[in-house]
Order: structure tokens, then sequence, then C-alpha cells
């Protein structure tokens, strides 16, 4: 008999979850975006990022990004101080948010604020920079055009492309665009893993960090078309649209920044050695992103 109970409970709780799945789908779909709404924005979680983060902004300000909405979990270093002179432009939107794993609530957090403000929405990490593989064409122009190719996608499944130290043991002077140009071979460790760009307006929650949960009828593609489900999507070659992600630094950079734990987590957790190892793969010299280290130095 409780068996039964328990199964009838699971399927009233499901008609619940598609009832109200498909009820927010016709809301949202009917309504607009906002007046004042911008077309590119990024949503992150960020805990102090005070070497890096103006870096981070300028440098998506240069490629397309119109907004930033970022969350701050909690930093005792200068980010929030480096943040204002943007909050006061109007360029980025800043909240706090504190507590343990908290960037899947942040994602929904800001789903739920910001789906009308913003006709496309990418969930990244300040360490995570969009890349156009054309240098004739910026990072906007290559996300405005894959969504117009694909129009029944929810959302562009971007991989990454692993970063490694470039040899650094120590921090080096400067930023990351200019000291870290050497990343891993293309069907290197870490290079299956996507983040993606949505259209928040057919997007019911975040459910991964790496990607979201669509309304029916919507879903993720890749550059080329093809759909992908979940976080991995193991292609070898991106002539469009990756993520540099810049993910050990120096190997004195990751000690520090692995004492903090990780935004994915409901528990406190630190970041293995072990991990800088496996991923310190610097095959490939790749200065794509020093163009761009040069015009942020004269913004």
């Amino acid at each position: 008999m409780a068996g039964l109970w328990e199964n009838i409970g699971k399927k009233i709780n499901t008609t619940r979850f598609k009832t109200g799945r498909l009820i927010s789908s016709v809301m949202n779909h009917e309504k607009p975006l906002a007046k004042d709404a911008v077309t590119l924005s990024i949503v992150a979680i960020v805990k102090n990022e005070a070497d890096y983060i103006e870096e981070w902004i300028r440098y998506h300000l240069l490629v397309g990004i119109d907004r930033f909405f970022i969350y701050d979990n909690g930093s005792t270093d200068e980010t929030c101080r480096i943040l204002q002179k943007y909050v006061d432009r109007g360029i980025v939107v800043l909240r706090k948010h504190l507590g343990i794993g908290q960037q899947l609530n942040v994602y929904n957090d800001a789903l739920r604020r910001y789906r009308f403000q913003s006709k496309y929405i990418s969930f990244i990490d300040v360490d995570e920079f969009l890349y156009s593989c054309d240098p004739e064409k910026t990072v906007r122009q290559q996300i405005l055009e894959l969504f117009a190719l694909y129009p029944n996608a929810g959302g562009l499944a971007v991989n990454w492309r692993m970063f490694a130290s470039s040899g650094h043991i120590s921090k080096p002077e400067g930023g990351v665009l200019e000291n870290y140009l050497y990343r891993s071979k293309d069907d290197g460790r870490g290079n299956i893993c996507v983040k993606t760009i949505v259209d928040p307006r057919r997007v019911y929650r975040v459910v991964h960090a790496h990607y979201p949960m669509y309304y029916k009828g919507f879903y993720s593609v890749d550059e080329s078309g093809k759909r992908v489900e979940g976080w991995a999507n193991p292609v070898k070659e991106i002539r469009r649209l990756r993520i540099n992600h810049y993910f050990t630094k120096s190997k004195e950079e990751w000690i520090i920044r692995r004492r903090l734990g990780r935004v994915d987590r409901k528990h406190f957790e630190i970041r293995m050695m072990e991990e800088f190892y496996a991923h310190d793969n610097n095959d490939i010299y790749d200065d794509g992103m020093l163009p761009f280290a040069e015009k942020i130095k004269n913004m």
C-alpha cells in the first residue's frame, strides 16, 4: 500500500511540474522584452576576483557584450570597488549573494529577474572568455548569426579550450590574456565541456552549471547545428565560437584559489593539486588574445 501511495504522489508531482512548465512557457513567450532590454549579457557569480575581473569585463565589452549581471559571493578583496564604476555606468548590475554552492541558485535568480532584460544571456565564469575564431567577426556577430541560423535553438552550446599555466610558477605581472598563451590540444582534457548562451525566454530553469532545461520544442545546438544534450560535446574542430578557459593560471594562483572552495558544490570542497597537474597541458601556442590585451590597456 505504501508503494502505491508513493507512486501516486510521484505522478501528481510530475503532473504539477509539467503543468507549471507549460503555463510559464506560454506566459514567457507572450511577454515581450522590456523597452530598455539589451541584446547580449553575461551572468556570473564571483568571489575575490580583483586581479582579473576588470580585464574580463573590458574584453567582453570589446567583443560586443552589453551588460553584466554579477553576483558577489562574499568578496573580501577589491572586487566590488573595481566593479562600482561599471555599476555607475549601467554596464554592471551587482548583487550580493552569500552561501556555499550557490551557482545554480544564482543562475536561476538571474533567469527570473532578467529574462526580459536581455535577448541572450551567457552563463560563464570570470576565468572564461568568449572568443570568436574568425578575427573578422566579433563574438557578438557570431552569436547573433548562429541564433539566426538555427531559429529553433533555445541556446548555443559553446565548447571550452583549456588554457594552462604557460610554465608560470608564480603569478606574472599583467593580465590573463598576455601571459597565458599555451593551451591543450583540441582533443585534450576538458575540451568536450560546454557552457551555454541562451535565449532566456526559452529556458525553464538552469539545472546544471553547463546547461539549462528548456521549454518543449527548444534545445541547445553547437555551431554546426548539432543538437547537444548535457554538458559534453566531443567535437575536435571549432571554426566560429569557443570559450577560452583559463582554468589553472600559475601554480601559485591555483594554490590560492583552491582554498576558496567551489561555487557548484553544496558543501565546502577544496580543489586538489592533482587537478592542476591533470590540466596543465601546454601543448599549443595560441596568441589569438594578444590583440585584445593591447586594446584593453588603452581603454
